[in-house]
């Protein structure tokens, strides 16, 4: 039981825990756990992985423990948000397939839930809760990162029909999902974050191809795609024509939130390792180590905060911003540490490194995290305009404040 636990949380915890023992194993003492979005795979691990997450899921909806918070309707259990943490963070302790399927479950999932139809809910949220179906997030561009709003892929209105034509980039497991939720540009004459519809695109249609991307990991699970005169259905618009950016803002707030919302396991595995390595007598390292925990504890506090929000029925907000910025500064020094302790051993690969090299992984994996659901100085813009108050900057675009551009709300 956790203290912050009410008695009807806490008989769901034990509930969960008794699943979680009776279908699966506990975690070894050397497994991180690390995000898919920051553990990278090679070819070989990243389809076995995806297939183990699949058969996980399957294990959990058929059992009543997919999508705690989700509708009955849709397979899910109708529960509390706060249940669905709850889960989560039993889950992480367990040697499960974690989130391979984080993006279709965690972001995607929660937009068409939100801004889909009910003919749209019917026909995807079951087969994506199932595991059945993989899903994409087309958000990102080539030049259009961080401001994403100034992205250029077409979307021309064709009588029943949409033509896409564009790139996106840094798209996770692309190559393998069946459904991508795109945003494109209807109208390059209206403000642009006005002129954004987002759209549901079938991943096997004619003119659409993803490359998978080499990355300094030696792994390829980040791709980027092409939209070649791509014809969408307009029954797969999500949203009203123009509606864009509110799908783009409420995706970006799970994803902030389900990114970092696991355990901090993580924390005390680098306890384990100093000790492990004998470092436990360098005062340095302590004294790293404390800074590190005490970060910790507060990031711990601002995630119960969050988890207040979503139990009274608010949506995440600048708090996610301020978890996704602590948590990636955080994990940032973690792995740094962790590698340090190593000495000589930090130069080991794979197999041969200390953990199976899961501490490598995430030291190379962890700097993606400051870009993917909105760059570190987006999510620095936010804290100060809308948590702070402070002074408001000019967006060069548009000689407005960040924070009075329309979120479509």
């Amino acid at each position: 039981m956790d203290p912050h636990d009410s008695p009807e949380e806490a008989a769901f915890r034990a509930e969960a825990r008794s699943f979680l023992t009776a279908h699966a194993k506990p975690l070894p003492s050397t497994a991180l756990a690390m995000s898919a979005i920051v553990a990278e795979w090679s070819a070989d691990e990243e389809a076995q992985r995806l297939a183990e997450a699949k058969t996980w899921q399957r294990t959990k909806f058929d059992a009543g423990w997919a999508g705690i918070a989700w509708p009955t309707v849709y397979g899910g259990r109708a529960g509390s948000v706060v249940e669905e943490l709850i889960f989560k963070m039993e889950e992480s302790e367990f040697d499960v397939p974690h989130d391979a399927l984080v993006v279709g479950l965690g972001w995607c999932g929660p937009a068409v839930m939100q801004h889909g139809t009910a003919e749209q809910r019917d026909r995807f949220l079951r087969p994506l809760l199932s595991g059945d179906e993989v899903w994409c997030q087309l958000f990102s561009e080539p030049g259009a990162g961080s401001d994403l709003a100034g992205l250029n892929t077409k979307a021309l209105r064709d009588g029943d029909e949409w033509v896409l034509t564009g790139q996106k980039v840094w798209t996770t497991f692309a190559h393998h999902a069946d459904w991508g939720l795109c945003i494109a540009r209807h109208d390059p004459s209206a403000a642009k974050h006005r002129g954004l519809t987002a759209f549901m695109v079938d991943m096997q249609t004619d003119g659409v191809e993803a490359r998978p991307l080499r990355q300094m990991t030696d792994s390829a699970n980040f791709n980027e795609v092409f939209l070649n005169d791509v014809r969408v259905p307009d029954h797969l618009r999500i949203g009203e024509v123009g509606d864009g950016w509110r799908v783009v803002i409420s995706t970006f707030m799970w994803e902030r939130f389900n990114a970092v919302g696991g355990s901090l396991r993580v924390i005390d595995a680098l306890a384990d390792l100093i000790r492990e390595r004998g470092a436990a007598a360098d005062a340095k390292v302590r004294q790293r180590y404390a800074d590190i925990y005490s970060r910790a504890g507060a990031l711990k506090y601002t995630f119960l905060r969050l988890m207040t929000a979503l139990s009274q029925g608010r949506m995440p907000g600048p708090e996610g911003s301020v978890m996704k910025l602590a948590a990636t500064d955080l994990l940032t020094d973690v792995f740094d540490l962790a590698l340090a302790v190593m000495g000589g051993d930090a130069q080991g690969y794979g197999g041969d490194a200390p953990w199976e090299g899961e501490w490598h992984s995430g030291f190379l994996g962890t700097p993606g995290m400051r870009i993917g659901g909105g760059t570190d100085a987006v999510q620095r813009n936010i804290i100060g305009e809308r948590v702070l108050g402070l002074p408001k900057d000019l967006r060069v675009d548009t000689d407005r404040p960040f924070s009075e551009i329309p979120t479509g709300a």
